[in-house]
């Protein structure tokens, strides 16, 4: 029979102690890999290092999430033109905050690929001291992680609406890194990177569909999980196989690829209910205050665990004043929605009055100013959502399911999924959309759900990028606003081509 070891420990101290060790990439002969990839935990360390880089404020944990990209998206409103993040807002690119965060973007998320790419280099051939589940299972989330960081490097430095533009398949964007060493690696193009992508996908679910803990294929009697350190623990935390079905349906999306695209969704978005769906009673409206769970996080396919994730985000979401000295300022870099742009967003006239994401989400300061609770830390927070990013949530693949379907002329069905999620958020159901929409008016619902939805999560931009719709209230639309540019030194002294001159994109302001 299967053997199963589990830990009951405190936390994953010797992994999350000694990953100090392996967070920046240098030159190969600089790095004592000989000694890092010499031991099981070795690798063990190496893999949670990437997890902790990424969950730096300059990636997933601000940058990449709550600020920079939903910025972009136009998701919120400032008090003034003050606010750091106003230059992004215009997409004026060069300069102050827009290109600080352009830069640690990709030389970061480069670092975290130069890593799994070390990983990945001396896990086979070490694969005799691994335990085979672990071998597996580091192997799947290396190769995982490496496509999703590739991803979102080309969802915001390469192009998108592929379906209604072909010839953007064949433009030049990023470099798909696949090893260790200090030469450049040559730009690809967005097919080739597609198919990198896929290559690296495919082979991680493959392993992952039988060793991970959600595993779909059956396990002989000799499987063992060895989890006495925790390493399994957490494994929303993680790349796990779930995550890798959920990002083969975005990428697939991405590509205008419904057919194929609906096959992953309907994994998740189907008959079986692989994925739960928050009990709002429980967890928001009758919840003390210190456990109420805003993120719901039992919708989480794949998050990130993140230090302080608050600290950083503070400033973005809580009115507050500070003294220094006999002075004291206020803190006027909040984000907010004004009560007018709220209720309509919610459409509290018309049914919505009862949307959680509306009644429980919004912190309504005053009719000019509501800000979002969705990340907020209260005082002696003991809630599940402290201190996790959701990359990838439940109902995006329910979003993603009313699409194909009504892409693939089953309008009934795509209704359906967004009333499923509709339901799910406390809104009545008498109020659930009618199965007599036409498309159009399903594409409607569709983007407004979206808008919704994923209000600090920096998913919406890449919602605009990958239709070529244009982003409400922006003052750039197309590939003006969605072309993300390189770096400069990438440029200048790296010999990567402006792809965006070549195309003659000029990346002002309108």
């Amino acid at each position: 029979m299967k053997k199963i070891y589990i830990g009951l420990i405190a936390g994953f101290t010797s992994i999350l102690s000694s990953c100090s060790n392996w967070l920046d990439v240098q030159p190969k002969t600089e790095v004592k890999q000989d000694k890092m990839f010499e031991t099981e935990s070795g690798f063990k360390d190496a893999l949670i290092g990437c997890y902790m880089l990424m969950g730096e404020h300059s990636l997933y944990g601000l940058e990449l999430t709550y600020t920079f990209m939903d910025v972009l998206a136009q998701q919120y409103d400032f008090v003034n033109t003050s606010n750091p993040y106003q230059q992004a807002k215009l997409y004026t690119y060069t300069g102050g905050r827009p290109e600080s965060s352009i830069n640690n973007i990709w030389s970061k998320m480069y670092r975290i690929i130069a890593n799994l790419n070390a990983i990945l280099e001396n896990i086979d051939e070490r694969k005799g001291i691994l335990h085979p589940t672990n071998y597996a299972n580091i192997k799947a989330e290396a190769l995982g992680l490496r496509a999703y960081l590739h991803f979102d490097l080309l969802r915001m430095f390469g192009w998108g609406d592929l379906a209604n533009t072909p010839a953007n398949w064949d433009k030049l964007c990023i470099p798909y890194v696949t090893r260790y060493n200090k030469q450049m690696t040559k730009q690809s193009t967005v097919r080739e990177v597609l198919e990198y992508i896929h290559q690296d996908l495919n082979k991680a679910e493959r392993l992952l569909a039988y060793y991970d803990v959600y595993h779909v294929d059956e396990q002989d009697e000799n499987y063992e999980l060895p989890n006495d350190d925790g390493f399994y623990s957490n494994r929303r935390g993680r790349f796990n196989y779930y995550a890798a079905r959920a990002l083969l349906a975005r990428v697939h999306m991405w590509e205008g690829n419904y057919s194929e695209a609906l096959k992953h969704v309907e994994f998740f978005a189907g008959e079986t209910q692989r994925i739960a769906w928050v009990d709002l009673d429980r967890s928001v409206i009758n919840a003390e205050l210190e456990d109420r769970d805003l993120s719901f996080t039992v919708e989480h396919i794949f998050n990130l665990d993140i230090h302080d994730m608050y600290t950083p985000l503070k400033p973005y979401i809580e009115q507050f004043s500070e003294q220094h000295g006999i002075t004291v300022t206020e803190n006027n870099n909040y984000f907010f929605h004004s009560g007018n742009r709220a209720r309509n967003l919610f459409e509290v006239t018309t049914g919505g009055g009862d949307d959680q994401r509306f009644l429980a989400l919004y912190d309504q300061v005053d009719q000019a100013h509501y800000l979002f609770l969705k990340f907020k830390e209260v005082p002696n927070s003991k809630a599940p959502s402290k201190n996790k990013m959701p990359l990838i949530r439940k109902p995006e693949m329910f979003y993603y399911a009313a699409e194909c379907y009504n892409r693939l002329n089953q309008p009934k069905k795509a209704v359906e999924m967004l009333n499923e999620v509709r339901l799910a958020r406390g809104i009545n159901k008498e109020y659930n959309l009618p199965e007599t929409l036409t498309s159009n008016e399903i594409d409607q619902e569709i983007l407004k759900e979206w808008k919704k939805e994923f209000i600090g999560e920096g998913q919406m931009f890449y919602y605009y990028k990958r239709l070529g719709l244009i982003i409400p209230n922006a003052t750039a639309e197309g590939d003006k606003a969605f072309i993300i540019p390189l770096p400069k030194k990438e440029v200048e002294l790296g010999g990567r081509e402006d792809y965006k001159k070549t195309n003659n994109i000029h990346l002002t302001n309108k």
